[in-house]
């Protein structure tokens, strides 16, 4: 028999759970993996609920789930009655229990909690409440009280804000079958208040020999499986020395290496050394001259600056007497041109204002033009009145006109509309998504901003052939394709996911298709089988033939739901499918290879469609078949409503007739208005001709009387005496040039102190910049060597490090190795572990780490009882011994004190090495998420015997608790998890780790987990979750496939995309897709195609094993289970 590497459901593990008005479910079965079970989809849709379900179903009462506290609350709204049904895989050989609990809302007191509201049965026959917990407990080990291994949602939280005390009852209740850890802490608190109240008697012994026989019935089954347990134990102790020694050989090598390092550092160190020297002395000579250099070029450069100043001081002085001098030529110069303009002036004036007068002398009397103009004012008035009625009569009417030229536009719009069944489909998708509509305006008034076409909604561009094809379509492709849109290019998926999600807040589906092409595809049946398809079993062709749409979208549909690897049927095809086996042609390969292929195909029964979809079992080769019923189409099966049509033909006729009755009207007043507009034109002209005469006599009068006052100011102008002013401007010119020229010989001696001085100073620049350059070059030569010093230094100081901390570890290995693995004794002669070393078939640490691994895994598959056996032969005695003093009625302080330190013994050694283990993994889980971790047990203290002291004696077991002390940053100190010092991403984080630590020791079939991952971050989260698998699904014993570490349930709304730890075989997952804001009913969600398309994207043409495929490997058909 194959090795079965996921194992099947534990004894106790839930194998169907079945819920009736059950919350948010009306009917619904769930059938759970044996291993890892994933419970997934959107908040509000019932995933909590099937937890809530396995509470109350195994007799657990409202409170334990922290949301209500009256059954009865859990019943749907509107229901009177809920039902609850849980069979649970049984011991081998042994009858099946399935557990069934009903709610009656009418039952039960009204203000109580609604304990008389249930009635539960056991395989089909009445019984009670305390029954059922009695075999849930006694049988099958499973406690849903406890949070260490039932968390639900609302209790979350409640687990990090347990005391050290609750702590440690809830992992005691999981770690044994029996709970015998937890009895036995429990009976010594009950023995040390005894002791303390002085109250041993009879009845306290009678007690004590019914828990030591119980005891005594466990140690006996355990005896058994410890003398196993020993045997391995003795290899891990065997190879934990082995690997001590080797750790030892290979840190001696790796000294000696580092030994070689260090020589040849201190080597190269001593020669660089010698370099340094001749650099620095050369380096100082050159600064020196440097500096001498520098002084003299300073004292040149004083004297150079002090000339330059001088000579910038003449310069100005000079620049300062040539402009004066030359304002005082030009003002020379402007008084005699000033006199001589003036004449020419006064003769251009006069001779202006002679030619003036003679043309108003030709004018007509002012007086007649004014009667003129107002004669023809009054005409345009009494025209202007009629002109505008009939303006205002046309603009009505025209108005009127073209309202109703645009009410037919609208109507016949509106008519086109209804005409094309595309805007039909459009419309009816948009009435179901309005945001969708709103999207696809967007996308149409913004082409513009894209590298290339955006095509959608998808729904919006399909022409399918037939109500039949649209149905089909429907079917099989996901709706969120349906509502997507198709991009050509990363760059406008970006542009539009920003525009879309962020601008406008707008949720939007994006599909690729590189470039809008139309790839080339290859047909699952070759031609030859097509055609006895189509001849013998009246196949009509594939599903991509039946609908047309362009390019990039029917690549997009390709992609997402593979509709060319659809065949579509008819009645014929029907009948081959019932009765000529039509799936196994099929399914049956071309090339020969004896793996079946998946298939699907649509077939007709008279007014009825169904679809057939066939997957395969990457694993096992199995085969399983889905039937769906075929619906009528929602949003691909629009058509034109008759009504509508009629209604907006009529609209568009009687709109047609008033627009042409309307324009008749417009052009009789056309005619009136134009004779009208003629006639005013005209009146209006002539009053605008003598208005113009009007204003050129005035205007002539003006410049008669202006350039009278011209003349008079001209002759004035020209009769002034300027003789004494140009004396005084020839004055000022003289003293001006007789400054400017003394201005420029002391600029000139100046000019020649600068030259000398320049020369001087580029001389010693030239010197000074040779000295730098010979000196930076040094310089870096120095820099270089001291670099190159600096660098071999440290690398002998750290190769010396190295050696040193090498040598320390050698040492300190050697120690531990001579300590806890001696080879020798004292007189030098080899022991007999040197031998059993040697034995070992391991050379190096990895073979001894990997032997010991096996071993270690080996060892833990046993829960440890240090003291077993002499538990076993203990208990004997205490039996004989306690029955002893129930017959003489020995009932001292000091007996009771012994008692206690009998049972206290193995009882802390058990809980010891168990949270040992725990401490062991959780800290190691803590180190793989990048913090720290341990568990710490408190304990009490305690007395051992009467006589040390004189008041009551107490071993405080009843303060004894367990404490979770975790790191999450480096410099941070251990502290104890708690809700107001750590966060809720730590508690959760560390809650995870510690039920993961536990799992290996609990005894319970199964655990539950609710939302437990929800807040923590991305990289956290991936970490949690590969531990959760990886403790989850370990392979089962070879010999029993249901010896593993049992069922688990992971209760989550999200998870992360691409955890790669979801292909893992053992792991389960249910898509919950219940309730009013998921889809609008269960069919629009197919597991099995969105698995098979995520298969394909991946490379794998072979589909996954669906979770309700058939057990026994056969090909099963499996029809749709409603979710309501």
């Amino acid at each position: 028999m194959a090795d079965n590497i996921v194992g099947t459901h534990k004894p106790g593990s839930v194998t169907r759970i079945r819920l009736i008005n059950f919350l948010t479910y009306s009917e619904v079965e769930f059938y759970p993996g044996p291993r890892l079970n994933l419970v997934c989809g959107p908040n509000g849709t019932g995933k909590s609920t099937i937890l809530n379900a396995m509470c109350l179903g195994l007799g657990g009462e409202p409170r334990m789930l922290g949301r209500a506290d009256d059954c009865r609350e859990f019943i749907s709204h509107g229901k009177d009655k809920a039902l609850i049904e849980i069979e649970v895989q049984p011991f081998p050989q042994a009858t099946t229990h399935i557990f069934r609990r009903t709610i009656d809302r009418n039952k039960g007191s009204e203000k109580g909690r609604g304990r008389g509201s249930s009635t539960y049965y056991l395989n089909g026959d009445q019984t009670t409440a305390k029954d059922i917990r009695k075999i849930v407990s006694d049988v099958y080990h499973i406690s849903v009280d406890n949070l260490c291994t039932f968390l639900p949602q609302d209790r979350v939280g409640s687990f990090s804000s347990f005391n050290p005390k609750q702590l440690l009852e809830e992992t005691e209740k999981s770690l044994s079958a029996s709970q015998h850890l937890y009895a036995t802490h429990q009976k010594l608190i009950e023995l040390e208040a005894e002791l303390n109240a002085g109250g041993n008697n009879a009845e306290t012994l009678e007690k004590k020999l019914k828990a030591l026989e119980a005891d005594f019935a466990n140690v006996e089954r355990e005896k058994d499986r410890m003398e196993e347990r020993e045997k391995a134990l003795e290899q891990i102790d065997l190879l934990e020395k082995k690997m001590l020694w080797l750790k030892y050989d290979q840190q001696r090598e790796h000294c000696l290496a580092l030994k070689q390092n260090k020589d040849t550092a201190k080597k190269e160190l001593a020669e660089a050394k010698k370099t340094l020297a001749p650099f620095r002395a050369e380096s100082e000579e050159r600064k020196s001259k440097i500096d001498q250099l520098s002084a003299r070029f300073q004292m040149i450069d004083k004297e150079s600056q002090k000339s330059k100043r001088e000579c910038a001081k003449q310069i100005n002085k000079f620049d300062i007497h040539q402009t004066a001098l030359d304002e005082d030529i030009l003002g020379l110069q402007t008084i005699e041109e000033d006199a001589r303009k003036a004449e020419r002036m006064l003769a251009d004036a006069k001779n202006t204002l002679e030619q003036h007068e003679k043309k108003l002398l030709d004018q007509p009397d002012l007086d007649q033009v004014r009667e003129e103009l107002r004669e023809a004012e009054q005409e345009v008035r009494t025209l202007y009145g009629p002109l505008r009625g009939k303006q205002r009569e046309f603009d009505r009417v025209q108005l009127a006109w073209r309202q109703a030229t645009e009410e037919i536009k609208v109507h016949q719009t509106s008519l086109d509309r209804i005409n094309d069944a595309k805007i039909a489909r459009r419309n009816q998708v948009f009435t179901q998504f309005p945001n969708l509509r709103k999207v696809a305006d967007f996308v149409q008034n913004n082409q513009a901003n894209f590298r290339r076409p955006v095509w959608g909604p998808v729904a919006c561009e399909i022409e399918t052939r037939g109500m039949n094809a649209a149905a089909y379509l429907e079917q099989h492709v996901p709706n969120h394709v349906f509502k997507s849109f198709v991009v050509e290019c990363k760059e406008d998926w970006n542009a539009l996911y920003k525009m879309v999600r962020e601008g406008l807040k707008l949720p939007i589906n994006i599909l690729t298709v590189p470039e809008g092409k139309l790839e080339q595809i290859k047909r699952v049946y070759s031609d030859e089988k097509f055609e006895v398809l189509k001849t013998e079993h009246g196949v009509i062709g594939y599903l991509d033939e039946s609908f047309t749409a362009p390019d990039p979208i029917m690549q997009a549909i390709r992609n997402e739901a593979s509709v060319h690897r659809v065949l579509v049927g008819n009645d014929k095809t029907q009948e081959s499918l019932d009765k000529r086996n039509l799936l196994d042609y099929l399914s049956k390969a071309e090339d020969g290879s004896t793996t079946p292929q998946q298939c699907c195909i649509f077939s007709s029964h008279g007014q009825k469609s169904y679809k057939y979809s066939s997957t395969v079992s990457r694993y096992s080769n199995a085969t399983s078949l889905r039937v769906d019923d075929i619906n009528a189409p929602r949003m691909l099966g629009a058509c034109v409503d008759d009504a509508r049509k009629r209604k907006a033909e009529e609209e568009v006729h009687k709109a047609a007739e008033d627009a042409s009755q309307l324009k008749s009207q417009v052009e009789g007043i056309q005619e009136d208005l134009d004779t009208a507009v003629r006639l005013h034109q005209e009146a209006k002209a002539r009053s605008g001709a003598i208005k113009t005469k009007m204003e050129g006599i005035n205007k002539l009068k003006r410049n008669v009387d202006r350039y009278k006052r011209k003349v008079d100011e001209l002759e004035k102008k020209a009769s002034a005496d300027n003789t004494v002013e140009k004396k005084k401007l020839i004055e000022q010119i003289k003293k001006r040039v007789k400054s400017a020229i003394s201005a420029l010989e002391a600029h000139s001696q100046s000019h020649h102190e600068l030259l000398d001085t320049t020369v001087k100073s580029a001389g010693v620049r030239m010197n000074k910049t040779l000295e730098d350059v010979e000196h930076r070059t040094i310089a870096e030569q120095l820099r270089e060597a001291e670099r190159e010093f600096v660098r071999l230094e440290t690398a002998e100081k750290k190769a010396k490090y190295d050696l040193n901390q090498a040598k320390a570890i050698m040492n300190d290995t050697l120690a531990e190795c001579t300590a806890v693995a001696p080879l020798k004794d004292d007189n030098d002669n080899p022991l007999p572990l040197k031998t059993a070393l040697e034995e070992l078939p391991v050379d190096t640490v990895d073979e001894a780490m990997a032997a010991l691994e096996e071993a270690q895994v080996k060892a833990n598959t046993i829960d440890n009882n240090p003291d077993v056996m002499m538990q076993y032969e203990k208990l004997k005695a205490e039996i004989v011994e306690t029955k002893d003093e129930i017959e003489n009625l020995v009932n001292s302080k000091d007996a009771k004190i012994q008692e206690i330190s009998n049972a206290k013994a193995p009882w802390e050694a058990a809980l010891t090495n168990s949270l040992e283990k725990v401490n062991v993994l959780f800290s190691t889980y803590m180190s793989e998420l990048g913090c720290a971790g341990e568990i710490v047990l408190k304990r009490g203290s305690f007395l051992a015997s009467a006589s040390q002291t004189d008041g009551p004696c107490t071993g405080k077991f009843d303060q004894w608790g367990v404490e979770i002390q975790v790191k999450f940053r480096e410099k941070s100190k251990m502290s104890v998890l708690s809700a107001q010092r750590h966060s809720g991403g730590e508690r959760a984080v560390s809650t995870i780790m510690y039920l993961m630590a536990l799992q290996e020791l609990m005894v319970s079939p199964f655990r539950c987990v609710d939302e437990i991952n929800q807040g923590l971050d991305e990289r956290n989260e991936r970490l949690v979750f590969k531990r959760i698998v990886q403790n989850s699904t370990r392979p089962p014993h070879k010999e029993d496939y249901t010896d593993h570490s049992g069922q688990y349930f992971l209760i989550t709304p999200k998870l992360l995309p691409n955890l790669h730890d979801m292909e893992n075989e053992g792991v389960t997952v249910h898509i919950i897709t219940n309730g009013p804001f998921t889809f609008s009913k269960p069919t629009d969600w197919n597991p099995d195609n969105f698995v098979e398309v995520t298969r394909k994207e991946n490379g794998d043409e072979n589909s996954p094993e669906v979770a309700n495929s058939s057990k026994n490997g056969k090909s099963s058909i499996r029809k749709k289970r409603r979710v309501s």
